[in-house]
This record gives C-alpha cells, sequence and structure tokens, in this order.
C-alpha cells in the first residue's frame, strides 16, 4: 500500500495550501500520515527522515515535493507511484 506523508508546521501558510491541494487529490486506499514539525516527535521524525524544509511530501518514504506544489502536479505524481 502506497504512503503519503506530508511534513508540515503549524505557522506556515505554504503547509495550509498544499495540504488542502493535496487531500483534494488523495485517492482511496492510500495511507495518508501528516506530520506536524511543530511537535517534537514530529521534528525528530523529520529530523530522520532528512527534512529540512516544510511543506514537505513523501511517497513511499521518497521526497517528491518542497514547498508550494499544486494540486495537478500532486496527482501525476501519485498516479505514477499508486
Amino acid at each position: 500500500m502506497t504512503l503519503i506523508e506530508l511534513y508540515h508546521s503549524d505557522t506556515c501558510p505554504n503547509c495550509h495550501y498544499v495540504r488542502a491541494q493535496l487531500l483534494e487529490v488523495l485517492p482511496r486506499g492510500v495511507k495518508f500520515k501528516e506530520i506536524n514539525t511543530s511537535s517534537p516527535d514530529g521534528a525528530a521524525h523529520a529530523k530522520e527522515m532528512g527534512i529540512l524544509e516544510v511543506p514537505t511530501i513523501t511517497i513511499d518514504g521518497e521526497i517528491m515535493f518542497i514547498g508550494r506544489v499544486d494540486k495537478d502536479e500532486i496527482e501525476q505524481e501519485i498516479t505514477l507511484h499508486t
């Protein structure tokens, strides 16, 4: 099963935008996890993954997008991986 993770911060406007775009195109049958890097656990997990900027989207542990991205690009990448 494909796992999509969104690394985000509470205070990041681009994170809120990317989250909304991702949720619009997220297909059924895909596992989705949000990691809030504002929390100690989320920050530790991001560090383990080598993630230094938010928003970041990973698919099956591979970084796909860093920064603001539109839903068409997200949808295209998800389609390639599912």
